[in-house]
């Protein structure tokens, strides 16, 4: 934003700020003299209450007979008792003078107590001292109907007044501390409303003026992406429209070309991202939805098929994924015979683009859904000269409103023919993996081979696991990985000597030792194997125990992963019912009931008692 030597918007902060600054100064001082007069007026009607007070204890005491002397007892008490009574007086009027003489303790002293005497209202006036501030009150004493008893005087005539000289320092400090605060108060108010108002004159003056600046420079420099953000019922919003619309008017004079650069950036980044299938570990079946997805999207038709073929020479519909919802079909396959267009396309390795018109078979027009499509593109799916299959882009809507033209054409072989790369490193993956795993189970049957007594064990444990593992509620990979981990679990007895697996009486505690190595062992051993690694866990820790009393590691409770709590009931239970050199296994009721006698130390209970609801299963 530009600099200016003295800009509006300084002038406008400036008159503002002087201007409330002055209404609230004002307000303060108006303020301030309200509150000190209201704090005097609390202290009269304050020392009125005093004043009525001590006329009454004087009434009732002088009926009760009280002489002078008791009465200025009374007086001193008062005083004494309250910390800020200076002086307590009692002073008699024309009255009482008349009719006992004059006493010279009982002269009015101050002109206050002077003028006290001749009037009929309480007086109050503050004084200044060396000692700080001082308050003397006059409260006047008349004659009533009980004082005409002791007294010769007429209802309503003085007979004195009570004088009160109080130390006043205490209040007048706290009002000097509420005026402080009052000015704190003052001086928050006025930053508060400053704020406001520059806020809202930035907001709705200079916000706008900025930004239309901006505005302006960034088309200048090229850039008519955005609008100008401004209220469009002000002044200056009106403006800011105006230059909006301005520049949308620029804007659509350019927008088919950055719409073509835009389709062409997008169809160069599903490209990319289709290359990524491309060597993955995904499996085949996920490789081929996600690209049904990309050509769907990007080519902007109503489905997307993807036809294989099978080693029959039958393509059958593998894939479908449709824009929107359409009808179902149940899944259409066809032959050389039946499915004549699409054979030419395999055997020529070029695409074909049917209309709905055409003569077409009703098996093929099922195939390539020509009896709701208009029209419908078939491209070969190929890698190196071999055909896997057919990609089919149905096409629902009319010709006019989105054909299947020569660009969907050329960017729809671009991208299936890196599907055809993809597919085939899929297909090889996919035998890697099967090869792999066929070596990696092979080694575990090698170790059940090692003893008699074991054979079949790893199938039995996968079996009982997977069978709690459903009553779980798991499913679909979760219940793969533990299927897999089952049939592996004991691999690390292949580092086991068969003298020791087929002893018949107790083990030594170095050969116990040399077993309980086995969970780790068969760890060490597929963590070598990337693609075993979710069933590491599983294998490692299937011998620890509910109470941390277990192997390896000694985890306990949630620590050990619910896998391999899974497996050890599921290899106890078949380690309890099978035949060992030793023993003769136990029946399945018997097996369940040692299982709940360790549920909470070597077992996980909940998993215990969920087994035993599978019982009628086993």
């Amino acid at each position: 934003m530009a600099d200016y030597p003295f800009s509006i918007r300084l002038r406008v902060m400036l008159i503002v700020a002087f201007a409330v600054t002055g209404i609230l100064a004002s307000g303060y001082l108006l303020t301030r003299y309200y509150l000190q007069s209201e704090i005097q007026e609390v202290s009269y009607q304050q020392l009125n209450i005093v004043g009525e007070s001590l006329k009454t204890m004087i009434v009732e005491m002088m009926k009760s007979g009280a002489d002078d002397q008791a009465l200025e007892a009374a007086y001193a008490h008062v005083a004494e008792k309250q910390p800020a009574v200076l002086s307590l007086r009692v002073l008699h009027g024309h009255a009482v003078n008349r009719q006992f003489g004059v006493h010279k303790n009982e002269l009015a002293e101050t002109d206050l107590e002077r003028r006290g005497l001749e009037s009929r209202n309480p007086l109050m006036e503050e004084q200044s001292s060396d000692g700080g501030q001082q308050t003397a009150f006059i409260y006047p004493l008349f004659a009533e109907q009980v004082c005409l008893s002791c007294h010769q005087a007429k209802i309503g005539e003085s007979l004195g007044i009570v004088s009160l000289r109080l130390d006043s320092s205490g209040v007048h400090e706290k009002i000097e501390d509420e005026k402080t605060e009052l000015l704190l108060l003052s001086l928050l108010e006025t930053l508060l409303l400053l704020l406001l108002l520059l806020w809202t004159l930035n907001r709705l003056v200079f916000y706008p003026l900025v930004r239309l600046g901006e505005g302006a420079n960034t088309m200048a420099s090229g850039d008519l992406s955005s609008d100008i953000e401004g209220e469009a019922r002000t002044e200056l919003g009106v403006v800011v429209q105006s230059f909006n619309h301005m520049a949308a008017k620029i804007r659509s004079l350019l927008g088919d070309q950055e719409r073509v650069i835009e389709e062409q950036t997008l169809e160069l980044t599903h490209l990319m991202e289709t290359s990524q299938h491309i060597g993955s570990e995904q499996p085949l079946p996920e490789v081929l939805s996600q690209f049904s997805i990309t050509l769907t999207d990007v080519l902007k038709v109503t489905t997307c098929r993807i036809l294989m073929l099978d080693d029959n020479d039958t393509l059958d519909m593998t894939v479908e994924h449709p824009i929107r919802p359409i009808s179902e079909q149940s899944p259409p396959s066809g032959n050389r015979d039946s499915c004549p267009h699409l054979w030419e396309v395999i055997r020529l390795n070029d695409y074909i683009h049917i209309h709905s018109d055409d003569p077409v078979s009703e098996a093929e027009r099922a195939l390539l859904r020509l009896d709701q499509a208009e029209s419908a593109l078939c491209m070969p799916i190929a890698n190196k000269g071999r055909v896997f299959g057919v990609v089919v882009l149905s096409e629902f809507r009319s010709h006019e409103r989105d054909p299947i033209d020569m660009r969907k054409i050329q960017l729809c072989r671009a991208l299936v023919s890196q599907m055809g790369v993809a597919i085939e490193m899929a297909k090889l993956y996919e035998r890697l993996v099967e090869q792999m795993m066929e070596t990696v189970l092979a080694m575990a049957e090698s170790v059940e081979k090692k003893s008699p007594w074991t054979a079949g064990h790893s199938r039995r444990v996968t079996g009982y696991a997977v069978l709690l593992a459903e009553a779980l509620g798991w499913s679909g990979e979760r219940l793969e990985e533990l299927r897999i981990a089952g049939l592996l679990h004991d691999l690390g007895k292949i580092a086991v000597p068969g003298s020791i697996l087929n002893k018949q009486g107790r083990l030594s505690e170095e050969e116990y030792n040399i077993i309980k190595r086995h969970p780790e062992d068969g760890a060490q051993i597929l963590s070598k194997i990337r693609m075993l690694h979710p069933h590491v866990p599983i294998i490692r820790y299937h011998h620890e125990w509910f109470n941390g009393n277990g192997y390896p590691a000694g985890l306990r409770g949630d620590e050990i992963p619910i896998g391999a709590r899974i497996m050890a009931v599921a290899d106890a239970f078949d380690a309890m019912t099978a035949d060992r050199p030793y023993r003769k296994g136990l029946v399945a009721e018997q097996a369940i009931m040692r299982l709940e006698e360790a549920a909470g130390t070597q077992f996980d209970p909940e998993l215990v008692k969920v087994f035993k609801g599978c019982h009628c299963q086993l």
